[in-house]
């Protein structure tokens, strides 16, 4: 018998296919410059701007929340060195990781440098609403990346709609009415092409296919698990492309971009990624992969790799642990058999709870799993 060992599963990297290297080549993402003349403008003139349409609110209240945000904001940037608002924002290092909530750090800055005071408990709920202000007047650009990771500020979109570009916001959310599409769908969209305006600025019409190819780029490296399909998806460029934002050689339907960033895994990562503990079994599965690639598509390249690897080995090492043979016993045979007719599917009931149904899988994909692996020799 011979010894498991752990295989680790190298990172998960997103190929690009030669045909999304050449249109990426063809139609560029704009650069981020390093200074403009908005980041440029003193605290006075920023303030200024932010008294009047289409920044000032319209009750006293949400004018209220604008103005001590902004100014707690403005605070804790000033505490930073830099000719520009960009330049101290980048100076925060809050902006390097969008996961950890930059309102943190600014609170313990201001109250290191004794300019909290007592307003911090009000402060604290409403700071999003001082950055995005910034955001939206252009002042400062945070990366693509942190803006799809942060938790605050959100709805970039309702506050471009409101002081950036109105009327193309309102294009976008009519040409969301004209389609099939569901919101759950197409108001992440929306808000997609927004974060694209905050990171590069501009317009709507100003997003360029280059723009949302890097989006897509990035989105696949801030979320490398198992995510919501709403984070990579592509729409919010058919979207763009509805409305004739993009030149004529531009391509115009979603196919065109789903395959582009994923690319194609050696068989080596379509083994690794499930973290298969016996080597030799790990090996064998490559090799037996490799053997079949060049006769299937990559497709059913991929089907069958999740049918062998994650649905019978992982799930005879998930109940045997230290298995390191395919010649398994009558019992463990059959109770495989018996799990893989069914799977447990979870979902969110009306209060909130969540339950497991066990539901049967479909033959077709039972049968990816040859019958000559269950009855295999050993293996060491």
């Amino acid at each position: 018998m011979t010894t498991a060992t752990i295989v680790q599963p190298p990172a998960r990297t997103w190929r690009v296919s030669s045909e999304a290297e050449a249109l990426l080549e063809k139609f560029p993402p704009r650069p981020v410059p390093a200074g403009w003349p908005r980041t440029r403008q003193d605290r006075a003139a920023v303030e200024d701007r932010m008294e009047y349409a289409p920044f000032r609110a319209g009750d006293t209240d949400a004018r209220c929340h604008r103005k001590l945000s902004l100014q707690a904001v403005l605070d804790w940037l000033e505490l930073y060195p830099g000719q520009s608002w960009q330049q101290r924002w980048d100076a925060t290092g809050a902006g390097r990781d969008g996961r950890r909530d930059w309102r943190l750090q600014l609170i313990a800055d201001l109250d290191a440098a004794g300019l909290m005071g007592q307003r911090r408990d009000y402060v604290r709920k409403v700071l999003g609403t001082g950055l995005i202000q910034l955001i939206g007047g252009d002042y400062v650009r945070p990366s693509l990346g942190w803006l799809m990771a942060t938790s605050s500020p959100l709805r970039v979109a309702n506050e471009m709609a409101k002081v950036r570009d109105p009327d193309g916001i309102a294009e976008l959310r009519a040409a969301r009415l004209d389609n099939t599409v569901g919101d759950s769908t197409m108001l992440p969209a929306i808000e997609k092409v927004a974060l694209i305006m905050a990171a590069k600025g501009g317009s709507v019409r100003d997003v360029t296919v280059g723009d949302c190819l890097e989006s897509m780029r990035i989105s696949r490296e801030v979320f490398t698990g198992p995510a919501r399909s709403s984070r990579h998806s592509p729409v919010f460029y058919q979207l763009l492309h509805s409305i004739g934002l993009f030149p004529a050689d531009a391509p115009p339907t979603v196919r065109m971009f789903s395959p582009l960033f994923a690319g194609q895994l050696p068989v080596e990562q379509l083994v690794d990624r499930y973290q298969v503990t016996c080597r030799p079994i790990r090996d064998l599965l490559v090799d037996y992969l490799r053997e079949r690639q060049p006769a299937i598509d990559y497709n059913t390249l991929t089907a069958l790799a999740t049918a062998l690897v994650l649905w019978f080995w992982k799930d005879l090492e998930r109940h045997h642990p230290g298995i390191d043979t395919l010649r398994l016993s009558p019992e463990n045979a059959a109770a495989w058999k018996q799990r893989i007719r069914t799977r447990v599917v979870r979902s969110k009931t009306a209060t909130g709870e969540i339950v497991g149904v066990r539901v049967k899988v479909p033959s077709h994909v039972r049968m990816n799993v040859p019958r000559s692996w269950v009855l295999g020799v050993r293996v060491g």
